[in-house]
């Protein structure tokens, strides 16, 4: 109750950071080209690197003068804010949707028919289909900030400002119902948040711990020494990555594919949070897959490792993922059905076990305002031209998606979980098949593209995480909710506007890397593939989803019913994400040493020598962003410690 009067100070502060991040973000990742790609990993860096220098600076005015400084809740208040910020400006979202705005019309031929495939399929009020506007967005040498310019994006960027805004406040909603079942009666551990927390509590002892600074400098030495091996290759390189795949040439091996092996000390350090049991699983399911891409290659089903990102193809990996995280989905209702009853009660004003006080929302408020916003999604949809039932179906599949992502963050705390393209759009064209849908639906399938190709950076789990660390913290979640959905709109508006600003002044064309196009050229060439090569529905396709669904069932009854099953359903459906690929070592490793340091020290000796895991992550996020702070000052290209 001591944090509630004083929130408006984190509220002020988040406001004062929120424009600085969200441009940093847009600069890390798209005008530098050479990451880190912050927003594609968990827990963010940027936002750690931050926070840190926030803490030492309260820590300063607490000594100083102790009622000046800020308390836990609106520490809190701030981090989230950061958070929320980075997701919607990030590599999943915002850098997503502007070049499909922009791509489509600018760089259609006579070959590709671009241009009268979106007459044909998508509304104009969400495109820039004028060539002079576009003119001046991909070649520069101009300004935004010209009437005809300004009236042409204003429509298209309003609407989706609202679109993104709705989209949040319905995943705070489902937060606002998961999470108490998820934390007071489960006990999900939330693994993500316990570095944040820390961070946000002014009288941790965690930066005055000598564990955590022996792995702060251990891994700030890795990036100190490499950064310098950027820019003066006489230096020498600590290496952080090996393809393994690369040096297998002899078929059906070759099936493997992609095959890195990387060391990333903050990767290490965050995968030590999570549980031991999820580490083994999900490292023993990524070479499941992988040795069903080598019997896929074995036996001329498929070329082997492949992502299909408009066609499923076997071993139909991210078929089995969609029915895995379906499962994980309908199971935490399934699970808390008692709970729900009493939220149900609770709505209806009888008595009830469960009390909503607290929470972000009443959990009246919640389901009028799922209810609603739901609606809204749906009837912005249906304006687009898209049917009423697809575009139920559609929205359907995205917030079951969004609540197993939020079930992923909770127990599992995994350092990636991008489920990249097998989001509702793509699993709609696969299971019906594009010559059963509407041209208008493709259409707009691919309009949706922008936060369904990947879910790296998914605002849900800021809303389930805000919340869940609000209550922690002793805070207010009303304050919590309000401050989240300030945040989005405080950040969309600078991300457009930075976004505009510089393509205008410097040109989309030349002024960044492949991000400016990419995304649109690849969204334009899927739905060109759907509309010009309809194709039936794919049983095949279906059936997986099935057995991925199954799967997931069978490993949870075997859990429950074998006491130490080491094997996890969550992990059977990560397993298959296309990140896991740059984090299953660091896991792997996690995982040893996690394994002796309980087998030999007992919890207490773990959490002694949690300090030095935590310092590793902050360790890399201090030194790597510096990096990328040098390379912005001084304009040059600057070392990026992680990837994507």
């Amino acid at each position: 109750m001591e944090n509630r009067p004083r929130l408006w100070r984190g509220f002020l502060l988040g406001m004062i950071l929120l424009p600085l991040n969200t441009l940093w973000v847009f600069y890390l990742e798209s005008i530098g080209g050479d990451g880190p790609y912050v927003s594609t990993i968990s827990l963010f860096f940027n936002v750690i690197f931050i926070m840190v220098f926030v803490a030492l600076a309260n820590a300063a005015v607490r000594r100083a003068s102790p009622a000046l400084a800020l308390n836990r809740g609106e520490l809190i208040i701030v981090y989230v804010m950061l958070t929320i910020s980075t997701s919607i400006m990030s590599h999943d979202m915002l850098q997503v949707l502007i070049p499909i705005m922009t791509t489509g019309y600018w760089f259609a031929t006579p070959q590709n028919h671009w241009d009268q495939m979106l007459d044909a399929t998508t509304p104009g009020w969400l495109l820039i289909s004028d060539q002079d506007i576009l003119y001046g967005y991909w070649n520069g040498a101009t300004t935004l900030y010209q009437s005809r310019v300004l009236e042409a994006w204003l429509s298209p960027v309003l609407w989706w400002i609202g679109f993104v805004f709705v989209l949040v406040f319905v995943l705070i909603c489902l937060s606002v119902v998961f999470r108490p079942v998820w934390s007071d009666r489960e006990r999900l551990t939330f693994p993500i948040i316990q570095l944040p927390l820390e961070l946000t509590n002014p009288r941790t002892s965690l930066l005055r711990n000598p564990l955590m600074w022996i792995g702060f400098g251990i891994a700030g030495l890795v990036d100190l020494i490499n950064g310098l091996n950027y820019i003066y290759p006489s230096v020498p390189s600590i290496p952080l990555y090996l393809d393994l795949g690369a040096a297998i040439h002899n078929d059906p091996w070759t099936g493997i594919g992609w095959l890195p092996v990387t060391f990333n000390p903050s990767v290490v350090g965050l995968a030590f949070l999570m549980p031991l049991d999820l580490l083994f699983s999900c490292t023993f399911f990524f070479f499941y897959r992988k040795g069903m891409f080598v019997v896929a290659k074995a036996t001329g089903l498929s070329e082997g490792y492949g992502w299909g990102v408009s066609e499923a193809i076997f071993p139909y990996s991210n078929e089995q993922m969609f029915g895995g995280f379906i499962a994980i989905a309908l199971g935490s209702a399934i699970i808390g059905r008692q709970y729900f009853r009493q939220v149900w009660l609770r709505i209806l004003g009888r008595p009830s076990e469960v009390d909503d006080s607290r929470e972000g929302l009443s959990f009246r408020a919640a389901l009028l305002g799922s209810i609603v916003g739901v609606g809204m999604l749906v009837a912005f949809a249906v304006h687009t031209g898209m049917a009423p039932a697809m575009a139920i179906a559609f929205f359907a599949i995205y917030f079951l998606l969004a609540v197993a992502v939020a079930r992923v963050r909770a127990e599992f705390g995994s350092p990636v979980h991008d489920f990249h393209f097998a989001g509702p759009d793509r699993t709609l064209a696969v299971v019906l098949g594009t010559m059963n849908i509407r041209q208008h639906d493709l259409g707009m399938f691919q309009q949706f593209y922008w936060f369904n190709r990947a879910y790296r950076s998914h605002p849900v789990a800021s809303t389930i995480e805000g919340l869940q660390m609000s209550a922690r913290g002793g805070s207010s979640g009303r304050a919590m909710s309000a401050a989240i959905l300030l945040a989005v709109l405080a950040t969309a508006v600078t991300g457009f506007w930075a976004w505009l600003h510089y393509a205008y002044k410097e040109g989309a064309a030349s002024a960044w890397g492949y991000g400016a196009d990419w995304f649109g050229g690849e969204a334009c060439a899927r739905v060109q593939s759907w509309v010009g090569d309809p194709k039936a529905a794919n049983f095949a396709a279906a059936i997986a989803m099935v057995v991925g669904f199954g799967i997931s069932l069978l490993l949870a009854a075997a859990r429950t019913r074998f006491v130490g099953f080491p094997l996890h359903p969550v992990a059977y459906a990560l397993s298959a994400s296309w990140s896991i690929h740059l984090v299953w070592m660091p896991m792997l490793i996690a995982w040893l040493v996690k394994l002796l340091v309980l087998r030999y020290g007992g919890l207490r000796f773990y959490r002694r020598v949690l300090p030095f895991f935590l310092g590793l992550i902050i360790g890399e996020s201090i030194v790597g962003c510096s990096w990328s702070l040098i390379g912005l000052i001084f304009n040059v290209p600057s070392y990026n410690f992680f990837g994507f």
